[in-house]
This record gives structure tokens, sequence and C-alpha cells, in this order.
């Protein structure tokens, strides 16, 4: 019954909080805008091709490896289409995520990189999500965790997400979620004024 998401929160990354905004609609369609002191930084997938842009710059797309790691992020419903995205699963061994006993899956789709996803023994929720991008200096390890688990509208959602990648951090935290919400057509779309795509 929940088909598009608008959720509102900050961004926190190098000792500063910025605000942040995440659009998303099923079933893979995503855009994330930062609302920073020198203007707006947006990150997007529009169900087939991931693009990125800043306030005053020319958007661009992404690489196929970014635009890989940004379809996984774009998963509206991404438990129910795992076995959709990764025709071969292999269960790992059990392992500890934040105090928590997780079962573990290592993840394979054909010509990608393998993912390896942390659940919860107990409750099922995704708790880790650890994914690499071959790059011309070699694979790049990304690793997003999940936290503070609340129930909105019937699901339990993140508040709280940590992603780590080439020794960097940031953390985002979620402050308000509204489900349902009217989106336009082209709000995911690569646009030629990323200021007219903020606005809308």
């Amino acid at each position: 019954k929940i088909t598009s998401r608008h959720q509102r929160g900050v961004i926190e990354a190098g000792g500063t909080e910025t605000p942040v905004e995440v659009y998303s609609k099923a079933p893979n369609k995503r855009v994330s805008i930062t609302h920073a002191a020198q203007g707006d930084s947006i990150t997007a997938f529009d169900g087939a091709a991931g693009w990125m842009g800043n306030t005053g710059r020319p958007a661009r797309g992404m690489s196929p490896s970014e635009s890989w790691a940004s379809s996984l992020d774009a998963e509206f419903h991404l438990p129910l289409r795992i076995k959709e995205l990764f025709p071969q699963l292999r269960a790992g061994r059990p392992a500890q995520v934040n105090g928590f006993e997780c079962d573990t899956i290592t993840a394979n789709a054909p010509g990608r990189p393998p993912v390896r996803l942390f659940f919860d023994k107990e409750t099922g929720l995704l708790m880790r999500m650890v994914r690499y991008a071959d790059t011309p200096l070699g694979r790049n390890i990304t690793q997003v965790d999940y936290a503070d688990f609340r129930k909105v509208d019937g699901i339990m959602l993140p508040f709280t997400s940590r992603m780590k990648v080439m020794g960097q951090e940031r953390v985002v935290t979620v402050e308000q979620v509204e489900h349902n919400v009217t989106l336009p057509a082209d709000r995911f779309a690569l646009p030629a004024d990323i200021a007219a795509l903020v606005k809308k």
C-alpha cells in the first residue's frame, strides 16, 4: 500500500550537520537533496541510471559502479526483491553488528561485485549492507549500517543510517517521514536546472 516516501532529517559529516531531504518512489527511484550553506547537493537514481549535481554546476551522470550502488539505495522494497536482483544467494557465517547477532548472505548478480547483507536473527531486519565497487585504483568498499528502527504506517524503518567509504563516514538521522506523497513525474530525472528541481 506504500509506494512513495518523503523523509526529512540531518546528515552529519566531518563534524558538521546539514539538513537533508530524501524522496523515494517504488520500485527504484530516489533523490537525496542536501541543503548546505554553499548550495544544494543532489544524488539521484531515476530508475535506470544515477546522477549527481550541485548548485551552480551542471548535473552529471554517474559511472556504472556509482550507478549500481545508487540503485541499491533506491530499492523501495529491497527485502521483497532480493531474489530478483541477485540470482545467486549464499548463506555465510553468523556475525555481530553493533551488538546484534545476524545471519549473513552474500548476494551476486551477473557482472556485478558481490553484496553482503546482514539480517538480525530475531527481527529479520536488515542491519548492514556491504557493497563493492571496482575502480581504476582497485575495489572500494562501502558499509552502511541501519539502526533506530521505528514503526511508521505499519512498517519498520531505520531512522539512522551510517555510511563508511574510503575512511570517511557520514550519518543520516531521519526526523520526519511521510508516506504516499504525490511526486512530480520528473522529480527523479536529470534536470537542465538543478535549482528548478529543488523547488518542486
